[in-house]
């Protein structure tokens, strides 16, 4: 899995040779990891708290615009229910049964653009683990054939690591997913407030202790942009996967949306610098831990692509193998239709 320190630099030496490869070859489609799909009521209701939305409100509704694109040839629609349980949204939800039943109707949302293209799509529910309801909308997302995986956001949710008993609440969810062989995808930290030693913890007392577990890490573990927290969480798993083989062969993915800033008033554009690091880590892990993923329709899947291409020094046979991997959950979703 990890490639030796010569085998690196040849491979970044070779991708100033090579690059013009990508532009010949006819573009490989690759399956989007990472998009959301908001109900009519939920873009209504944030509108409402005074959200400004960039595109038309199909573009948050539709799934089928999202599969027009030539792009992709799948997508995971990944579900914002949650929101509904922030203090964000009190206005929106005074009383804990509107809360619960609004993420439930997002939930379902999901659930049935998902059905519309079958062995298209994969469904990932949402909720706030924290909340009191929490493992039962679990269970009854569960059982939907059109929701597999679930996301977990866990500064939106005002989740803390260092709480003892939020601690205990994430292990649990963890437990149950590993049970029940749903895959989590986790939005980690919400700044660059993660070093190394908080990396190997995480990797070694969080993510371990639960080895049959999938798990996706948005945005390369961290809020966007190849920053010192998601260097740190990178950094950190090579090293524990160095350390204990059986970590190494955990079905464990980070999802390169938002990983490459060009312009965003938001967050810091990324450097060529920092691609080249991220490249280089990227060679030592092995590539078929990355996964394409957009965050569409926050950032374009076209621009994300076109991103990944001309700014990471990868050969373009590393490339080909980004564009090419699934998910686990994804490969068993699309082949059972």
């Amino acid at each position: 899995m990890f490639q030796s320190s010569s085998r690196i630099a040849a491979c970044l030496l070779l991708v100033a040779a090579t690059r013009a490869v990508s532009a010949q070859e006819s573009p490989q489609r690759a399956f989007d990891h990472h998009v959301h799909v908001l109900s009519p009521r939920l873009i209504a209701d944030w509108k409402s708290l005074g959200m400004a939305f960039s595109r038309p409100d199909d573009s948050y509704t539709e799934p089928v615009g999202i599969m027009s694109q030539a792009e992709i040839d799948g997508a995971c629609l990944i579900s914002m229910a949650h929101l509904y349980a922030t203090e964000d949204f009190r206005a929106i939800c005074p009383t804990q049964d509107l809360e619960r039943r609004l993420v439930s109707a997002e939930n379902d949302f999901v659930a049935v653009s998902v059905a519309r293209s079958p062995g298209k799509l994969v469904g990932y529910y949402s909720v706030n683990l924290l909340r009191d309801y929490a493992f039962d909308e679990l269970k009854r997302c569960r059982a939907n054939p059109n929701l597999t995986g679930l996301k977990l956001h866990l500064p939106a949710c005002g989740l803390e690591l260092e709480n003892q008993e939020h601690l205990k609440r994430l292990t649990e969810v963890l437990s149950w997913a590993e049970q029940e062989r749903a895959p989590v995808l986790l939005h980690l930290t919400a700044g660059e407030d993660v070093d190394l030693e908080r990396a190997l913890w995480f990797w070694q007392s969080v993510i371990e202790p639960h080895p049959r577990l999938e798990i996706q890490l948005a945005h390369l573990g961290s809020v966007g942009g190849f920053n010192g927290s998601s260097e740190s969480i990178l950094v950190g798993y090579q090293l524990r996967a160095l350390a204990n083989p059986a970590f190494r062969q955990m079905s464990i993915y980070f999802d390169l949306s938002g990983a490459i800033i060009v312009d965003n008033p938001e967050i810091p554009a990324t450097s060529d610098e920092r691609c080249r690091r991220l490249s280089e880590l990227m060679l030592r892990i092995g590539v078929d831990h990355f996964l394409f993923a957009s965050d569409y329709p926050v950032f374009s899947i076209a621009e994300t692509r076109a991103s990944l291409v001309d700014r990471l020094a990868l050969p373009p046979d590393d490339l080909r193998t980004l564009f090419a991997t699934r998910a686990r959950c994804v490969m068993a979703e699309t082949e059972r239709d």
